[in-house]
């Protein structure tokens, strides 16, 4: 009876100290039906005329609408809040962000989204989505160059299509890298990956949606199920 209490106990031991890996996360949920409280401050970011508003779609209900008049040149909100502040992201951490937009019109620009560096950086950006010649089209700019187009598709305006944009975040050359879904399918990069190793952080990043550039156009991006997570099962809209 002796030795069948001591298995017991060490037992009860092991499975007391047994820690679960960590599991994936939602880290915010930028549903439209939570105002924009839910961005970082969006003031000459979207200037008026323009405006960042949420509006009743027929299909998906409430939903984001980024407004940018033919005589501004941008209309995006910067970085997220999670509770009453602004979330920072950190060097080293996975994120996945998620969405679905539809343009009114596929004028070239200069993005539909950007994961773009603030502080002392040395990186313009990162990543950025944006339009050239009817393309959707994804951007990667290393510190020493200004940007290199790493995938592109054709794209029509008023059509709803899905994004999820997957970052390793490392300030080093190529010690970070990039994934990208596009209606759910996963993409393949010019170098023939699925994974583009690159560097993704630089002092500190912020996601912004909206529209930038296409100055003298009018063009609404209009923008729902707004996530960011750990794991693309969190964010896929």
């Amino acid at each position: 009876m002796r030795r069948v209490a001591l298995v017991f106990l060490a037992a009860a031991a092991s499975a007391t100290l047994y820690v679960p890996a960590a599991e994936a996360a939602t880290i915010w949920d930028g549903d439209a039906s939570r105002g924009t409280g839910i961005f970082g401050p969006i003031g000459s970011n979207c200037s008026s005329p323009g405006s960042v508003t949420a509006v009743t779609d027929a299909t998906h209900g409430r939903v984001w609408r980024y407004h940018k008049p033919s005589g501004s040149n941008r209309c995006e909100t910067r970085g997220v809040r999670v509770g009453s502040n602004v979330y920072q992201f950190r060097n080293g951490s996975t994120y996945y962000l998620g969405w679905r937009s539809k343009l009114s019109s596929t004028v070239n620009n200069n993005a539909t989204f950007q994961w773009k560096s603030f502080g002392n950086h040395t990186q313009n950006y990162p990543v950025v989505l944006k339009v050239i010649d009817g393309h959707l089209s994804m951007l990667q700019r290393q510190p020493d160059d200004s940007g290199k187009i790493i995938w592109r598709t054709p794209v029509s305006a008023g059509s709803w299509n899905s994004i999820v944009i997957g970052l390793h975040l490392s300030s080093a050359t190529r010690g970070g890298w990039v994934e990208l879904w596009y209606n759910g399918v996963r993409q393949t990069f010019t170098d023939g990956s699925q994974r583009y190793a690159c560097r993704t952080f630089d002092s500190e990043n912020h996601p912004k949606w909206g529209i930038y550039g296409a100055s003298g156009s009018t063009v609404t991006n209009t923008v729902d199920a707004l996530k960011i997570g750990t794991a693309y099962s969190d964010v896929a809209p």
